[in-house]
C-alpha cells in the first residue's frame, strides 16, 4: 500500500466518520431501522491489509463512534469482531487466490452480487452484535430481531449507492 493510498484512505475514513456522527446519526426510519455508513471504512480495507491492523483501525473507528454515540463500547466491539472476521469472509470470495494477492474490496473488484453479499454478511454479523449487546441479551428478542432485519436493508442499501456513485464518478474522471 503506497502512501499516497494510505492518505486517501485516512481522509475517506475522516470523511465517513464526520457524515455519520453528524448526519446519519439523526436518520432514523421509525425507531428501528438505523444506518451505519461508518462500515465502509472497513469494507474498503485492502484485502492484503494483516489482520492485525484491520482490527486495530476497526476498534479505533468503533470507540470513536461509542464516544458520539455515548454507547459504552458496543460499536467498538462489533467493529472488533468484523475486523477479525473479515479476512476469512474474504478468503470464501476468492478461494482460487491466496489474500497474498492484491484484492480490492470494491464494486468494481467483487462484481455487484458478490459485492452485495460481502456488505450484506458483514453488515449482518456487526448489527447483531451491536443490536444484542445494546438490548442486553435476548429479553427482547423480537424488537432487536426487527432493528437488525431494517437497520441491514438500510445500511446494504445506502452503502450499495455509494459504491455505484463513487464507482461511476471514478469512471467519469478518467
Amino acid at each position: 500500500m503506497s502512501s499516497q493510498d494510505v492518505i486517501k484512505t485516512a481522509l475517506v475514513s475522516i470523511l465517513f466518520l464526520m457524515l455519520q456522527v453528524l448526519f446519519v446519526r439523526n436518520l432514523v426510519l421509525y425507531d428501528v431501522a438505523f444506518c451505519f455508513i461508518y462500515l465502509i471504512i472497513i469494507l474498503w480495507l485492502p484485502g492484503e491489509m494483516d489482520t492485525l491492523w484491520v482490527i486495530l483501525i476497526s476498534f479505533g473507528v468503533g470507540i470513536f463512534l461509542d464516544m458520539f454515540y455515548n454507547t459504552a463500547g458496543v460499536h467498538a466491539a462489533s467493529c472488533t469482531l468484523i475486523g477479525y472476521i473479515r479476512k476469512p469472509i474474504l478468503r470464501s470470495f476468492f478461494p482460487s487466490r491466496g489474500l497474498e494477492n492484491e484484492i480490492h474490496t470494491s464494486l468494481v473488484e467483487l462484481g455487484h452480487q458478490r459485492y452485495l453479499v460481502y456488505i450484506s454478511i458483514i453488515s449482518f454479523i456487526h448489527l447483531t452484535v451491536l443490536f444484542f449487546i445494546e438490548a442486553g441479551g435476548f429479553n427482547l428478542f423480537l424488537n432487536t430481531l426487527t432493528k437488525i432485519i431494517t437497520s441491514l436493508i438500510f445500511t446494504v442499501l445506502v452503502i450499495y449507492l455509494i459504491s455505484v456513485f463513487s464507482y461511476n464518478l471514478g469512471r467519469e474522471k478518467k
